[in-house]
């Protein structure tokens, strides 16, 4: 096994030495023009500017529902630059005003909205865009779009400084926007050869149009962009920044605690970036949704929220084994990260010191664990583009806590051949020490090749993951195992008004035990979407399966239905609904019992300025179906959100736990003027009942955050 480990790690670095070929002759780059003056950015479309010095688009086309098809509402786009900033403006023709979308809210919530997006891929590399997304009042979302081995993945979490604005007028809406340079990534070159995808969402249709044209028979929107050329000096990178925070907290019973921190970003040049941190601010201001927590037999997983830790993550994503997952650095005391890339080199060295370790997966959420052991991570993450779209990949996780350490190191990689073909793989050893034992090296591989056209996708997998192996970097929930498994899915695309797709997909595999190639798991699954539009849909599964716990065999078989819309303006909603069998996961007495989940969510727009959030889960166990109930799980989550104005709201949470007979409230006055520059004022309180039947105060947090961007 390690003989073909190491064979396999060899040809995966000499693909590196593969210079890119090009599939297609690309068409000639549009030229941007330079402006000769700045526009104002206020939303108005008056400045003469556009007309008559910036680049003209307006053969926008359907994307969804009827692919090339002609736009119901008719969008323009210009586009110029000076040597600080990218200059970006939409009209968006609308006949009729009043059925556009549009809310005044906090950044980043305003995907339900009619919205304009500019998808700029600044290293041209056709698998990652800077995202920017605004609504007809100027609201701003951005993000990172990555499109690796088939998968598409929208990292909201990432934010930058640009400045929009919008209105609505008898027209429809118009929107601008200025993007600085010196936000954004690009390479060190003196000619920029960039990606450029412009898009627009008509929301009350489900319609998105977008330029240039974008095909569904080809996977992936950023390998389908025109090319764009800046050819005049711009300000590059080479900026500092600091961003002083200050932060006050008081716990029941306790003194207050005050917390000066403070961040710093070096742009060292347009493409390489140093962040450094000393005593960050890592509270949450907004706790972790709650989940169903009980019966489980791994641990759940807990997004990361954290400034620090989440800019310049997605260098740090894998294909299927997840090396890195930072939650597991609960309070670092300071940390230093250099990301960037250089040529075909994608590079990323995340290093944090953590006064309060976790050594499970089910401490991370507990905040870790009491003792005066601290550990040092050390992250290294380097890629490297070969052939077109295609990467491959190297890592190295460590962690050391008092002379015990865990050591992982791995290549990966995607590649893409013919835009129908694709192999993502991974191939990882750990050698883990504690105390005085030390094991071997524990190898773990995934690979993954599949196909895809417009109407049939099919795939197969493999992955294995030795006994011993341990990341206790990343997110492992199980080992012990080898898996392989296939599927497939037909799409057909009746481009209706209500109905886009119809996708029906098979999926199935086993798992043995690593060595003693002991079945533990088998499944079928048969699932049915409906696609309605963009942004409204409908699962029907049905999965049969054994599993194997406690050393018993377990026959299981479940139907699921799942969906969700936004068909009604001022209204999202979403359910789901899972009833089957289910294994009681008692280490000493397991037993097949049955179960059913159910969950709602919703998010009411009374006004351009509140929304109300509500969500209800269940679950209900019985012995058998109809038999003696075991338990009933019940949450809900209430959440109100009133914008005094684009920079300043009010936000109030209620969550109610009935089977552990808790109930928790948050209260948060936020004024965020640009990412990073912000002011938070809380208070959050927990009770519980107690065995009269009423509730009592078991703990309070009231707190102070505030922090201040400084660009030089």
């Amino acid at each position: 096994m390690k003989k073909k480990l190491f064979l396999f790690v060899i040809f995966s670095f000499l693909l590196i030495s593969i210079p890119q070929m090009s599939l297609s002759a690309p068409l000639e780059p549009f030229k941007i023009p330079k402006l000769s003056r700045a526009p104002k950015i206020d939303g108005v479309l008056d400045n003469p500017l556009w007309e008559q010095e910036a680049l003209k688009i307006e053969d926008f086309v359907q994307y969804t529902p009827k692919e090339n098809g002609a736009p119901s509402e008719k969008t323009v786009a210009y586009i110029g630059y000076n040597r600080k900033n990218l200059y970006i403006a939409f009209r968006s023709f609308e006949k009729d005003p009043k059925k556009i979308r549009a809310t005044i809210t906090n950044r980043d919530n305003i995907i339900d909205d009619d919205w304009v997006a500019v998808f700029l891929d600044a290293y041209n590399e056709k698998r990652r865009a800077f995202t920017f997304i605004i609504n007809p009042l100027g609201v701003q979302m951005d993000l990172i779009r990555t499109e690796e081995g088939g998968n598409e993945m929208m990292d909201e979490s990432w934010d930058t400084a640009f400045f929009s604005d919008g209105k609505i007028d008898d027209q429809g809406y118009t929107v601008e926007m200025a993007i600085p340079f010196k936000s954004i990534r690009f390479p060190n070159k003196e000619e920029k050869i960039w990606g450029l995808l412009l898009a627009r969402n008509i929301a009350r249709n489900g319609e998105i149009v977008s330029w240039p044209v974008i095909s569904k028979s080809i996977p992936g929107l950023l390998c389908q962009e025109c090319e764009i050329n800046i050819q005049g000096e711009v300000e590059k990178g080479k900026n500092f920044e600091l961003m002083p925070i200050f932060t006050s907290l008081k716990k029941k019973e306790e003194d207050i605690d005050y917390q000066p921190g403070m961040n710093f970003k070096w742009g060292i040049s347009s493409d390489i970036t140093m962040d450094l941190t000393v005593n960050p601010d890592f509270s949450h201001i907004e706790a972790d949704a709650p989940q169903i927590d009980i019966n489980r037999r791994y641990a759940l997983y807990y997004p990361e929220k954290r400034p620090f830790f989440l800019e310049g993550m997605e260098i740090f994503q894998f294909p299927q084994i997840e090396m890195v997952y930072t939650r597991r650095i609960i309070e670092p005391l300071g940390g230093a990260k250099l990301t960037g890339k250089v040529g075909r080199f994608t590079y990323g060295l995340l290093s944090a010191y953590d006064t309060s370790p976790t050594e499970s997966l089910w401490e991370v959420h507990n905040g870790g664990v009491s003792g005066d052991d601290n550990a040092l991570f050390n992250v290294f993450r380097m890629k490297t583009d070969v052939f077109k779209e295609s990467y491959v990949g190297f890592c190295l996780a460590d962690k050391e806590i008092d002379g015990s350490y865990n050591r992982v190191v791995g290549v990966d990689g995607q590649l893409k051949f013919n835009n129908r073909f694709f192999l993502s793989f991974q191939a990882i050893g750990s050698k883990t020490k504690y105390d005085e034992e030390e094991t071997d090296i524990a190898p773990a591989v995934y690979a993954d090749f599949s196909y895809f056209s417009k109407n049939w996708t099919g795939g197969l997998y493999w992955m294995s993951m030795h006994p011993e192996f341990e990341a206790s970097s990343g997110f492992i929930n199980r080992v012990d195992y080898k898996t392989l498994g296939t599927y497939t899915s037909f799409r057909f695309y009746p481009e209706k008004k209500y109905l886009n797709q119809v996708q029906l997909g098979f999926n199935g595999g086993m798992r043995y035990g690593y060595f003693d190639q002991t079945l533990q798991d088998q499944w079928a699954r048969a699932y049915l979407h409906l696609r309605f539009n963009e942004f409204s849909m409908m699962d029907i599964s049905f999965e049969s399966e054994i599993e194997r716990y406690g050393g018993e065999d377990f026959s299981l078989n479940n139907l699921s239905l799942n969906g969700e819309t936004n068909l009604i303006k001022w209204l999202y909603f979403g359910f789901y609904f899972g009833t089957g069998h289910m294994i009681y996961y008692d280490p000493d007495d397991p037993f097949r019992g049955w179960s059913n989940t159910y969950e709602v969510y919703m998010n009411l727009k009374p006004s351009k300025r509140l929304q109300v959030s509500l969500s209800f889960s269940k679950q209900t166990f019985w012995e058998e179906r109809g038999g003696e109930q075991v338990y009933d799980f019940n949450v809900l989550r209430a959440r109100t959100t009133y914008q005094l104005s684009k920079t300043l709201s009010l936000r109030a949470i209620v969550d109610y736990d009935h089977f552990n007979e808790e109930i928790y409230g948050s209260f948060l006055v936020s004024w965020i003027l640009r990412p990073g520059t912000v002011f938070f004022l809380g208070a959050d309180n927990n009770f519980l009942k107690k065995e009269l039947g009423d509730y009592r105060q078991t703990n309070y947090s009231v707190f102070i955050k505030f922090s201040y961007w400084w660009r030089m």
